[in-house]
């Protein structure tokens, strides 16, 4: 199984693919044999200057802003302190600004289904063999719910192509950015959830001439397990440890992209 047909069986297991929805590059559109403008090409990608951060542990959701380059957050669950350091610079964790990189190339290989869009940016890779989860660490409920198997070792970075879909009116898409690997809450592998999606505007709509100009209201968003950006006290209870393996941190960011040719 390649990594793009976990990737897409994890979104499916998880509820995260937004298939036959208004959403910004409808799923469905991925099959559509009808016309789509044209992305093809080199884009610049500018970002906001900001990191919007949701952490979800034990039911209980916490919200916070960070620099695009990411930062350290504290914050106080069930009257314990949590320290998370959440620092782009880290070569595992991979912040908004890498996973959507600020020079990319769009491809539209298949003249039969013009809606694909394929762009190669960076994806996650385990440096040593995966190994198969603790039967208490996946399904139901879990970050990893098909009990695929888990990195235990480092896990480094290089470039891949990932897919992307254009919404069937041509005014959107939307591109999976990760979940390559499982995660068992404790090595920084994205999460299905990990996606970026825009408006495209267009000109010539409609004609031979059909193509995409810029990109707007763009959002990125990348997501890992809890535990890897824990700052964690061993002292602490088992409790609130499982808590934070089973946590899941969101960083999200505007954007927006100019054709450069």
């Amino acid at each position: 199984m390649t990594p793009s047909s976990i990737h897409l069986k994890t979104l499916l297991a998880l509820g995260l693919l937004p298939l036959c929805v208004a959403a910004k590059g409808d799923g469905c559109a991925a099959n559509s044999r009808t016309e789509a403008p044209d992305v093809s090409g080199e884009w610049a990608v500018s970002y906001d200057d900001m990191l919007d951060v949701t952490i979800r542990i034990g039911g209980a959701v916490y919200n916070a802003q960070i620099g695009a380059q990411g930062g350290a957050i504290d914050i106080e669950h069930e009257g314990k302190p949590l320290h998370f350091d959440l620092d782009c610079a880290r070569p595992e964790v991979v912040c908004p600004s890498e996973a959507w990189p600020e020079t990319i190339s769009v491809e539209q290989r298949n003249v039969q289904f013009e809606h694909r869009m394929i762009v190669t940016l960076p994806e996650q890779e385990c440096t040593t063999p995966l190994v198969d989860p603790l039967a208490e660490e996946c399904g139901e409920g879990t970050l990893n719910p098909d009990c695929e198997q888990v990195c235990e070792g480092a896990i480094s970075v290089r470039d891949r192509e990932r897919f992307g879909v254009i919404g069937e009116a041509g005014d959107s898409f939307r591109l999976y950015l990760g979940a390559g690997l499982a995660t068992n809450g404790i090595n920084c592998a994205l999460l299905g959830v990990s996606l970026a999606d825009a408006e495209l505007v267009n000109s010539g709509d409609g004609t031979d001439a059909w193509r995409s100009e810029e990109m707007a209201a763009g959002l990125v968003t990348v997501a890992y397990g809890g535990a890897c950006l824990w700052a964690g006290d061993p002292d602490m209870d088992q409790q609130l440890e499982a808590l934070v393996l089973g946590a899941s941190i969101e960083f999200r960011t505007g954007f927006t992209g100019t054709r450069i040719q």
